[in-house]
């Protein structure tokens, strides 16, 4: 595919139209203003991949980014720099239904004109990000039930009126009513070596902030910036059970119920013993194996 020509050192402002359901007006007007002032070169997405090539090339030629968008927008970002293998500036303003990154990890501005300002000027952070099965998240993945409602929440995101928490807990609550039976049976070892022999579990949460799913603080002592993944571990119980505990992961208070155990590792492999989904930053695959590892410090963020 062509690739665009962008003008030389400018930093490159990349906007997803489709986010926020669409309606990306007062977005727009905002974002071209700022980049305006600062000498940016703004562009639109056009299609599924578009934003990682575009990020790809201005990382590659060392230009500063800033993204306009969801998670989905920022997981192509994501890719798109660490693919290049340069660390360049990376500007976030949150416009997605989720938002979990900027709000709940980096703690960025929800006001558009707040982030937009933090986007541009604010100061940079080092922040890890991760790898998983070659594919790079900032936020976190998950397999088991959990990546079932991603991709519920990825069909019903066409529902009008439904969006962020609402969502995500409606989605929640279908698959645990609909899909309790696909919990899957996994075994995964921890750094290579401490090994959790084979079991059932509702699911598998792997973050390196402390939510995700619109505000679900399934880690709530994660650290971005610690070099290491949190990983929450939800063993097999009745569904009934399960539904008690939803509401108590909304705001982390999950962390003392005994079906419930936390872990830290730098990397994790995890075997299921039949296909299952696996969902990272709200894009879901299907695997039977999961290798993941932190990779510190990786992106350079505006906060």
């Amino acid at each position: 595919m062509m690739e665009i020509a962008l003008p030389s050192g400018a930093p490159l402002v990349i906007l997803n139209p489709a986010a926020n359901r669409g309606d990306m007006g007062f977005y727009r007007e905002l974002v071209q203003r700022e980049a305006l002032v600062h000498g940016a070169h703004y562009v639109e997405t056009r299609w599924a991949g578009d934003a990682k090539e575009l990020a790809q090339q201005a990382a590659q030629e060392g230009r500063s980014i800033i993204m306009v968008g969801g998670d989905g927008t920022l997981n192509e970002i994501v890719n798109g720099i660490l693919t290049a293998e340069k660390r360049v500036p990376l500007g976030i303003i949150a416009a997605g239904s989720g938002n979990d990154f900027a709000w709940n990890t980096l703690k960025l501005p929800r006001d558009p004109r707040g982030a937009v300002e933090r986007a541009f000027n604010g100061r940079l952070l080092d922040v890890d990000a991760g790898k998983v099965n070659g594919h790079f998240f900032a936020n976190g993945f998950s397999v088991g039930l959990d990546a079932d409602i991603s991709a519920a929440t990825n069909t019903m995101r066409r529902w009008p009126l439904l969006r962020g928490s609402l969502l995500y807990t409606l989605a929640a609550v279908r698959q645990l009513l609909f899909g309790y039976h696909r919990c899957p049976w996994l075994e995964f070892a921890l750094n290579g070596e401490n090994l959790h022999s084979e079991q059932r579990y509702v699911l598998l949460a792997v973050t390196n902030g402390p939510a995700y799913g619109a505000g679900f603080h399934i880690n709530p002592n994660a650290d971005c910036c610690d070099g290491l993944l949190d990983i929450c571990a939800v063993d097999y119980t009745p569904v009934l059970r399960t539904l008690k505990l939803l509401p108590g992961v909304k705001k982390g208070k999950h962390v003392s119920a005994p079906e419930v155990k936390f872990y830290r590792a730098h990397s994790i492999h995890i075997k299921s013993r039949r296909p299952v989904m696996l969902q990272a930053d709200g894009e879901v695959t299907i695997v039977t194996i999961v290798d993941a590892q932190i990779l510190p410090a990786a992106l350079w963020v505006r906060v």
